[in-house]
Formats: structure tokens, sequence, C-alpha cells
């Protein structure tokens, strides 16, 4: 059953017919087992939403099916673009525990997509067929037969953008494979190409690449993600590591990155501010208030010009040894450095407020990780990190929603009234 706020969501968003029944497990479990008769059902959970109001939402579901787990791509539109979804995807698909890779729920203007299926990354059936996989790896790693028959597993999978795998061969050899869209694969093959391992710094060699499906294969880098450095104590080796690391990747030449510009910021925090302010409408002043102030003092930011990761989280460093290496650039882009150190900050924030660390580790992890920052970089852009906390919790405040979190309206409340108290002093 829909919790009231969810309810109300869908109440108000009625060019989604399909959305209430999305995010009711229960509600889309009924209607599955009307499109899928006979299959054996238990449960289902939510792994992750997204939700653009009075355009689509896409739920990514994990369903029990005959005891096995089954990982649907679930998304509701509107009734205008069911058709135009079904040509989008109108190639063979790979049957499943379902029966077919692929169920239209039409009364509701719903489309279920099975694993491996999926429309923008048709590589993945081939990838994880373990007797098509040969020829796909010979082609990505021709250098590299050793490899050539290993296996798959799956490290991360975002439907209809990217697949991450850990690449696994006899003799113990390994390697991460990515497979991307089209638009996906240009960017991120832009990206390997610029970043190299230096000084401080660890980034994963490119070893391989195929323009045909798709795929890049980088080598496999040991560690431990900083995340697992946070708690009980925060490790200030990890962390002083982790900032000189980050600024060794902030001095490297940009070379054809895409330019993330000033109006380019401005523009999505105010498409944040009115997707929280639609999700929650107590929370919109408060959100475009923010967004607001944010906008106002990026209007007189200097326009720096650096290489950024521009995802930065505790989850995109490797630590091994007193080494950090910093992974997943796919989206990197040249802007302002201070935003890789606002958005890891902002996550800080996020734990901090949701009990896992204290204040105290808060400063402690900040001040080492600038010390880290300030002993490879010939200075720290102080005066600007605040803001680029703010910004930064303000971007994760949808992941709440987007995650499911029960008390998701007070996530949310929470970190936005902490980036107006960064703000203010």
């Amino acid at each position: 059953m829909l919790a009231p706020a969810e309810a109300d969501l869908a109440r108000r968003d009625p060019a989604l017919p399909g959305l209430a029944t999305v995010l009711d497990p229960d509600a889309f479990l009924d209607t599955l087992g009307r499109a899928a008769p006979g299959r054996e059902l238990g449960r289902a959970e939510i792994a992750y939403v997204k939700y653009s109001p009075s355009t689509y939402c896409r739920v990514g579901y994990r369903v029990s099916v005959a005891g096995a787990e089954c990982h649907l791509d679930v998304r509701a539109g509107r009734r205008e673009d069911l058709a135009s979804w079904l040509e989008d995807g109108n190639g063979p698909t790979v049957p499943g525990l379902l029966g077919p890779g692929r169920l239209v729920l039409a009364e509701s203007a719903v489309l279920v997509t099975v694993f491996p299926n999926d429309v923008k990354l048709p590589q993945i059936p081939q990838l994880t067929d373990s007797g098509l996989r040969v020829s796909m790896i010979r082609d990505l790693l021709p250098e590299r037969p050793d490899l050539w028959p290993g296996e798959i597993r799956c490290l991360r999978y975002w439907p209809g953008r990217r697949y991450a795998a850990e690449l696994s061969a006899p003799d113990g050899s390994r390697a991460l494979l990515k497979a991307y869209t089209r638009n996906g694969y240009r960017r991120a093959r832009r990206s390997a190409e610029v970043f190299r391992s230096r000084g401080p710094l660890r980034v994963a060699r490119l070893l391989g690449r195929s323009d045909t499906h798709r795929l890049l294969a980088f080598e496999w880098l040991p560690g431990r993600m900083l995340s697992s450095f946070l708690a009980p104590e925060i490790d200030r080796e990890a962390m002083t590591a982790t900032g000189a690391a980050l600024a060794a990747l902030h001095a490297q030449p940009p070379g054809a990155l895409p330019h993330w510009k000033r109006a380019d910021e401005t523009a999505y925090l105010f498409s944040l501010a009115r997707e929280i302010g639609f999700v929650a409408p107590r929370l919109s002043a408060l959100a475009d208030g923010l967004a607001h102030r944010l906008a106002a003092w990026l209007a007189v930011a200097p326009d720096v010009r650096s290489p950024v990761h521009s995802d930065f989280s505790d989850a995109q460093v490797l630590i091994d040894g007193n080494r950090a290496a910093i992974v997943d650039l796919d989206s990197a882009l040249c802007g302002d450095p201070a935003d890789d150190l606002g958005s890891l900050f902002a996550q800080a924030e996020i734990h901090a407020l949701g009990g896992r660390l204290s204040r105290h580790h808060v400063e402690t992890m900040r001040s080492a990780l600038l010390e880290g920052y300030l002993h490879t970089a010939s200075g720290v852009p102080l005066e600007r990190i605040g803001p680029y906390t703010a910004s930064g919790l303000l971007r994760r405040t949808r992941f709440a929603f987007r995650a499911r979190r029960p008390d998701w309206q007070g996530i949310t409340e929470a970190a936005l009234e902490r980036a107006e108290d960064i703000l203010n002093a």
C-alpha cells in the first residue's frame, strides 16, 4: 500500500497513469502476475526510483520468481509515449524468468524490461551469455587471450545507462568491463583518454575498447572503498591520500573534456528545485530559495576550468596502502575543482544527518582531506567550498526519495536546512 506522500504524488500527476502502480510493490506484483500468469512470484523490492514529473518514472525492481531473483527495469509513462517506447525496442529479446524479455502493461502505460534485455544497452545479452561472450571479449581485448574465456560478475547496473562487471580469467587475471549507450560511450572514451596515474593519484589504465559493442575494458585496481574508512573512526591517512589524489586529478590537462559552464550549473540547480518542489510541495519554497541563492553566487563566481570528476563521493575512491585511486571518471567535465570537494563534504553532511558520522567526524574528515589536497595543490579554493557543499546537498536531497527511504521527506527537509545553514555561515 502506498504511503500518503506517494499516494498524493500519484494523484497530482495524472499524466502518468501507472505511477501509483510502479511506486507500490504490492500493486506492481499483482499487476505483473496478471501479465505473466503461471509464474511463481514472491516478494518485490524497489532498488531505486528516477522520476521526472509528468514525463516518466523509472523504477528498478528486484522480484523473486520461483525462488530466483529477477531484475526488472519498469517505466511508467504517458499513454502517448508507449508506442514510441515499443518502437525503440522492436528488436529481439532474450526470454527469461517471466517468459518474454519485455512485458507491456498497456492499461497503465507501463513497460517492463527483464534483465539482461535493455533497449539502450543491446550488448548486455551477448555479454552475459557465456557462449557469445568469447568473441566479444576477443574483439575488445585482442592482445589478452588469457581473458577471453573469463567469467563476468555484475558490479553495478544502471538500466538504460551503463553496465559494469568484473571479468575474471581462470588464471586469476581480472579486468573491469563497462558497457555504454551511444552518447555515454563517446563521453567515457574521451575521459579515459584524458586521465593518467600521476604522483599520488592512481587511475585505471584503459586496456581495450570496442566501438562496435560500445565496451571499454580497464585494469582492475586493488583497494577498499573510502566509505569503509569513515567509521567507527575517520582514518586520517586515507583522507589525506584522497585529498592528494584529488588535487593531482585537478592539475591534469583537461584535454577535450566538455566545459560545465556557470549557466549550466544554474540551470541544473533550478531543475533540481523544481523536482524537489513537485515531489514534496511543502519544501518547494525552501528548495527554490536555495537554488536562487546559489544562482546569485554563481553569477559572480570566477570561471574556473580544471578537470573535475563531477560526481565525486566516497564510493569513487579506492584506498590501497598510502595511495588513492579515483574511479568512475565517465562523467568527467572541465569545471570548478571546488565542486568535487563540496560534493564529498555534502555526502559527509548527509552521513551526519543520518547519524552515521558525528559533527566531530565531519570536521576531522574535512581537515584531513584539505591537508592532503594542499600538500599537492598550490592552493585550496576555500572560499568556494561552502557554496559547493550547499549545492551538493541540494543535489543529494532527491536521493532519499529515489532510494525509497521511509522518512524521505524528513531527510530531504533536514538536508535543505543544512544547506541554508552552510550558506548563512
